[in-house]
């Protein structure tokens, strides 16, 4: 396994088999980053930011106005 941990699908972080949808996921990640100003994972602990990735725990800041059609590209 192998690239940045905040980043990483459920999928490859579980080492399950996966697809191109690793990317779709990256991608997800990074509008996120560029909406909101860092990672939705993001922890200051690689294990804990696993932890939020497998069991999706994140959320949308309420200080950070952005679209409903843009959360919803993001999901």
């Amino acid at each position: 396994m192998c690239g940045t941990p905040n980043y990483i699908a459920p999928e490859v972080l579980m080492r399950q088999p996966y697809g191109f949808e690793v990317d779709i996921w990256a991608v997800g990640i990074i509008l996120y980053a560029m909406l909101y100003g860092k990672p939705p994972f993001e922890s200051k602990d690689v294990k804990k930011t696993y932890q939020k990735i497998k069991t999706l725990d994140y959320y949308f800041p309420s200080d950070i106005e952005v679209s409903l059609e843009a959360k919803h590209l993001i999901k």
